[in-house]
């Protein structure tokens, strides 16, 4: 395969440029995009969030302007922190009934009053485009999901484009949550092109990280907390991918960082992803490739 050429170079370490290849994926999703046009479907996806971040809100307007650059609609719904458990299931309904909408996304995490699975089951699986509804996380882990959630996605494909293998390599991951960890892990498993992999996943019950994170070869961090990942969990072969996207307040205002500290061990590693530019791009790629293909299968 004829290697991309998208390598910029930060001392020692390889800088893995998600920005440059989700352009790439963005100029031929637009072709798509108009395809359905012609035929008078416009795909539109529809942000649900209650109680969201600044770190929240501000992927989820970067998406927003990817979207109108692309063709494609957005309709934002941004409930307050102090909203009903009924008020975010009728939202969701609502949503799933509007023939207009392709695609739903539901910020996670919701209030703590918010029964989040009662919320993610209700989404329609076939608008469901991060793939976070128990039928498609169930299908997921028999390589059957109406859609690939979009950060596991983009993490795999980004991967893909610089030629670095999954096939026989340890990937440990940091975290276990429904968006990233698990239904990454799923992936990665899987005797697809895109896994067969040896997975161990981490979580806050599993004592000392770096005797798990020293021993990967990928190591992914999606823990959410801002740069919790130092020198002291990772090995100078390694690959890191950052999958953190955290909001912090500094003198100049607020800033986006990610969950690996990226000064400290940017130059210590083989390969590395930036917060932002990495992940981030990636993921938002592999989320509208979702809806157009919800709108593909729509139009049929």
């Amino acid at each position: 395969m004829t290697s991309l050429l998208l390598v910029l170079q930060f001392s020692m370490s390889m800088i893995l440029d998600g920005k440059k290849v989700a352009r790439q994926k963005r100029a031929l999703l637009a072709e798509r995009v108009q395809t359905l046009v012609a035929k008078g479907i416009i795909p539109k996806l529809a942000f649900l969030t209650a109680g969201a971040d600044e770190a929240s809100l501000s992927y989820q307007h970067s998406q927003a302007r990817i979207c109108a650059k692309l063709g494609i609609a957005t309709q934002s719904i941004n409930l307050a922190a102090d909203v009903t458990e009924e008020e975010v299931y009728n939202a969701v309904i609502q949503l799933n009934a509007d023939v207009d909408v392709h695609g739903i996304i539901v910020a996670i995490p919701l209030p703590k009053v918010v029964d989040e699975e009662r919320i993610l089951t209700a989404i329609d699986p076939q608008k469901d485009v991060d793939c976070l509804s128990p039928i498609n996380r169930g299908r997921l882990a028999f390589d059957n999901s109406e859609f690939l959630p979009a950060t596991p996605a983009g993490i795999i494909n980004l991967l893909h484009n610089y030629e670095i293998e999954l096939e026989a390599r340890h990937v440990v991951i940091i975290g276990r949550g429904k968006a990233v960890g698990w239904p990454l892990a799923q992936i990665l498993i899987q005797k697809t092109k895109k896994g067969n992999a040896t997975v161990t996943i981490c979580h806050s019950r599993s004592g000392d990280l770096t005797r798990y994170t020293k021993q990967a070869d990928i190591l992914v961090a999606a823990v959410g907390r801002a740069r919790f990942v130092g020198q002291e969990f990772i090995h100078s072969n390694q690959i890191v991918i950052d999958a953190g996207i955290n909001a912090v307040e500094t003198s100049a205002g607020w800033s986006m960082v990610g969950d690996v500290d990226f000064e400290a061990v940017s130059t210590k590693v083989k390969a590395i992803t930036p917060v932002p530019g990495g992940v981030g791009p990636m993921t938002v790629a592999a989320l509208l490739e979702n809806v157009v293909i919800a709108a593909e299968r729509r139009s049929k």
